[in-house]
Order: C-alpha cells, then sequence, then structure tokens
C-alpha cells in the first residue's frame, strides 16, 4: 500500500509540474500561429517592425510580414481592401483627411513616434540666411503643406491669413518679406531636388537618401512635450471594425516597449522620438 501510495504521489507530482506547465505556455500565447501584415513607409521603419515581428514571433508566436510602401498615398488604400491588417505611417491629421476624402473608416489604434518638424539646406545654416526669393521644398500633401506653412509663420518667415482656413496653401500668404518661392513636391521627390532649392523640409522616412542626419537641421520644432503637435504624431491603424481586436491591442503592446524605443534611437538617430509615453506626458500637462 504504502508503495502504491508513492507511486500516486510521483505521479501526481509529474502531473502538476510538466502538463499544467504546457497549458499555462498555451494560456500565454493565445495568438500562436496567428498571421498579422503591417505596412509601413521608408526602410528605417521597416527595420523597426521587422525587430518588433522578431519579438512577436519569440515572445507571442505570430507571424508578423512587414510591408513596405514607397508612398503615403499607398498604405491606407491597402489597408482598406484588406491587402494588409495595419499600418503605420502617418498621423491623426493625415488619417483624418485620407478618411474624408475616400470615406473612410480607418482608426488609430496607438501611437509610435513623433517627427519633429525640420527644414534642411546644403547652402545656409539658418533660415535669417535666406536670400530673398528663396526657394523651399515643402510637401504638396494638403495637411503637410499646411504644417509646413504654419512652420514657416511660426519660424517668422511669412504670415498667413487670419481667416480660419485649418489646411491653408501658398494662397493663404498674406506677408512674404522675402518672396519666398514655394516648390511643392510630393514628400519622396524632395531629397533629390536639395541641390536646386535653398532650403527643404525633408520627412524623416526620407532622410536616408540625404547626406543629411538630423542634427543638420537649420530649423527644428516638435521634439518636447512642450511643443510636440499631438495631432501629429505617427500612429498605428486599422480598419474601423478592428479597433478592440485582441491581436492587433497585443502588436501594439509589443510595439511600446523600451526594446523599441532602443531600435527607433539606433535607427532613427534622434530623427524620431518614441512617442506613447511621450503623448501621455503632454497630455496630462493640459
Amino acid at each position: 500500500m504504502k508503495k502504491l501510495i508513492k507511486i500516486l504521489a510521483l505521479a501526481l507530482l509529474i502531473l502538476t509540474n510538466v502538463f499544467p506547465l504546457s497549458f499555462v505556455n498555451a494560456e500565454d500565447k493565445p495568438f500562436d500561429g496567428q498571421k498579422v501584415r503591417i505596412g509601413v513607409v521608408g526602410s528605417e521603419d521597416e527595420e523597426i517592425w521587422k525587430d518588433v515581428a522578431k519579438r512577436a514571433k519569440e515572445q507571442e508566436g505570430i507571424e508578423l510580414e512587414v510591408v513596405l510602401f514607397t508612398d503615403y498615398n499607398m498604405p491606407n488604400q491597402a489597408l482598406t481592401d484588406g491587402s494588409i491588417d495595419l499600418n503605420a505611417f502617418q498621423h491623426d491629421v493625415f488619417l483624418e483627411n485620407w478618411n474624408k476624402e475616400n470615406k473612410g473608416d480607418i482608426v488609430t489604434l496607438a501611437y509610435t513616434v513623433a517627427v519633429p518638424i525640420r527644414i534642411y539646406s546644403t547652402k545656409y545654416t539658418s533660415l535669417e540666411d535666406l536670400p530673398e526669393g528663396a526657394k523651399i521644398a515643402v510637401n504638396s500633401a494638403p495637411t503637410s503643406l499646411s504644417y509646413d506653412l504654419f512652420s514657416l509663420q511660426r519660424a517668422g518667415l511669412i504670415t498667413l491669413k487670419d481667416n480660419g482656413e485649418l489646411l491653408p496653401t501658398p494662397r493663404d500668404v498674406e506677408e512674404n518679406p522675402k518672396n519666398i518661392e514655394f516648390v511643392e513636391l510630393e514628400a519622396a521627390q524632395i531629397p533629390a531636388v536639395i541641390e536646386d532649392v535653398d532650403a527643404a523640409f525633408i520627412d524623416d522616412s526620407f532622410l536616408e537618401s540625404t547626406p543629411f542626419e538630423p542634427a543638420d537641421a537649420i530649423y527644428i520644432y516638435g521634439d518636447t512635450p512642450e511643443t510636440i503637435n499631438l495631432d501629429r504624431v505617427n500612429n498605428i491603424a486599422a480598419r474601423g471594425e478592428d479597433q478592440d481586436n485582441p491581436l492587433y491591442q497585443k502588436i501594439v503592446e509589443l510595439y511600446q516597449t523600451d526594446e523599441t524605443s532602443k531600435k527607433i534611437e539606433e535607427v532613427k538617430h534622434g530623427g524620431a522620438i518614441a512617442a506613447w509615453d511621450l503623448v501621455k506626458e503632454a497630455k496630462s500637462a493640459q
């Protein structure tokens, strides 16, 4: 009888130490084997998200495929038609404008990075040095164009009409003492003309194709909790029907980590700032 009791006790010990562990592991990885496709713009963001994908596979068993797009016009359409499940390339103003123009229902799930506005030049070291009739390359996308103009106004180079226009264009410039010429181009085209203009707004996603580092900018704004524009913090977006999708929320959780913050610093060299905590800090101060 004692021998039988010992055998049963040993069996119970094995059961409680082996089988429950496998059950716990299964419960800890509820998304094991699931696949998610996320669209990004720019090789730097691709590198950051591939690092997240590696951790997603190792820690959660999730197959996160990173899909690289070459411009800002494609990822939302791809998300809408189901070619991808998530995207991470835009800020809320861009998203809201896209939804309005395309009758979309894409929503923000969470925030990724803040990208301060930066102006670069191969000819001048400050905005004050820009000559009469200077050519400045600006992003032609409506939301970006307006922000570029607001930035030039903040810098004291122009004054916009006080007409309540949320998305001003060069037609809304009221005062232009230096007669600045605005060269409107798609973001991806701006780096190619840097030698042909006096200064340029270059998006961080396309900076690698230039000789510049973020620290080379002759003007910067939006790199602190006090100056950050919350509407223009980049996001992770999904279709409206997937706003509460647990799998996609797990992707957010995997992104918003110290490991990702370090990867952003490594890849972006200060060009973009990990924003999830920064957003909380800025909002708490409001």
